[in-house]
């Protein structure tokens, strides 16, 4: 385990640097997001595909009458961008930010024994729970409070820098151990373990820092359950176990992703096929293709970088009426409020479904079941 500890440590603090423009990847890192939320719900059952949800929330964003396992995703994907906003080198994560977090998870969602949901929202179980297919035998609803405290501090004690992953993995196991919750155990605690990465420097909101722990979960579900009961007797073998397994899956993540930082590996293999996808699918125009492969091209696009694809003498007006309409279907999107520049938007739009199906296809994406392509088309 030191070799890895080691070399996940070089990782963290090696000095990034790439060709991909930003634009590119922090709309990658927002598919991140879409995807570590659909793997999360996957892992309990949740068979909702990756292309199913990215189309439910294209085309309901109002949000509103969605479907529960709909619903279910939408919520871990809200409380991914919030730990992403609050969380900094110094957060504190206490008692209310963990109720905060299970309220999160749950908020909306059917709270009967067949639900998702919990009777109890943002609160400690009241009464004794057993987990299906599982010899572990949960604590006591009485003793919740008090292991969930001692956790708590562990989870904010001060180690070195080289100790942190392995806090984290233990954390992650005996959050799970305690079963805190009358449901959304798990997929709290991923949430928990995404927070905590991002607070140790692994996941950086304004930088080249990006991480799917979920994916390490996520790529064998019943390896992940083995893992985990492994350690339920809580000797330091089945701890070492573990943690070996969960720093493995962290690192070949880390380098994975790390192939997104070559931005002509991104645009020639991932974002134009997409495009061209879109546009074999009848999803866009032969001109928005075009006009879309020139934001790529550029990165940051004027009215007039435009001008080429339209017969000469074509007015001002028309050319503006075909940007609006890129912008109405979200595939373009300006880099702040009023300027008039463009570059490529790539989240909840026609593009969406085959930015991730080239992911899938080189690689980056876990197979919702071990060895099967997933279905993101």
């Amino acid at each position: 385990m030191a070799d890895l500890v080691v070399g996940l440590e070089t990782l963290r603090n090696r000095e990034l640097s790439g060709t991909t423009p930003p634009w590119i990847f922090f709309g990658v890192k927002n598919l991140f997001q879409t995807v570590e939320s659909v793997i999360s719900t996957h892992i309990e059952g949740n068979n909702t595909t990756i292309a199913a949800y990215v189309e439910a929330a294209r085309s309901n964003k109002k949000r509103v009458n969605l479907d529960e396992k709909i619903k279910m995703i939408l919520n871990l994907e809200n409380a991914l961008k919030d730990i992403e906003k609050e969380v900094k080198a110094n957060t504190v994560f206490d008692k209310s930010f963990i109720l905060d977090l299970h309220r999160k998870v749950v908020d909306g969602l059917d709270p009967s024994q067949d639900g998702e949901g919990d009777t109890r929202p943002g609160a400690y179980r009241n009464e004794h729970r057993e987990i299906q297919n599982s010899s572990h035998i949960l604590p006591q609803h009485t003793d919740v409070r008090d292991l969930m405290d001692h956790l708590i501090t562990f989870i904010n004690m001060p180690v070195p820098h080289t100790m942190e992953l392995v806090k984290i993995a233990i954390v992650h196991h005996r959050f799970v151990w305690i079963h805190p919750f009358g449901n959304g155990n798990g997929r709290a605690v991923r949430l928990l373990t995404y927070a905590m990465l991002a607070r140790a420097g692994y996941i950086d909101k304004d930088g080249a820092r990006l991480l799917d722990p979920t994916a390490v979960f996520g790529s064998n579900k019943l390896t992940y359950y083995d893992k985990l009961a492994g350690a339920d007797d809580l000797s330091a073998q089945g701890a070492t176990a573990w943690c070996e397994y969960m720093l493995a899956g962290l690192t070949q993540e880390i380098q994975k992703i790390d192939r997104l930082l070559d931005g002509d590996f991104t645009k020639k293999e991932i974002i134009v096929p997409a495009i061209m996808y879109a546009h074999e699918k009848q999803k866009i125009t032969k001109l928005e293709r075009d006009m879309l492969l020139i934001c790529v091209e550029q990165n940051l696009v004027a009215a007039s970088d435009f001008r080429d694809l339209f017969p000469a003498g074509t007015s001002h007006v028309r050319i503006s009426q075909a940007i609006n309409k890129l912008k109405e279907q979200n595939l373009i999107e300006t880099p702040r409020p009023g300027a008039r520049k463009y570059m490529l938007c790539m989240n909840n739009n026609l593009l969406t479904t085959g930015i991730l199906r080239k992911l899938d296809e080189n690689g980056f994406l876990p197979p919702l079941q071990p060895g099967v392509t997933n279905q993101t088309v």
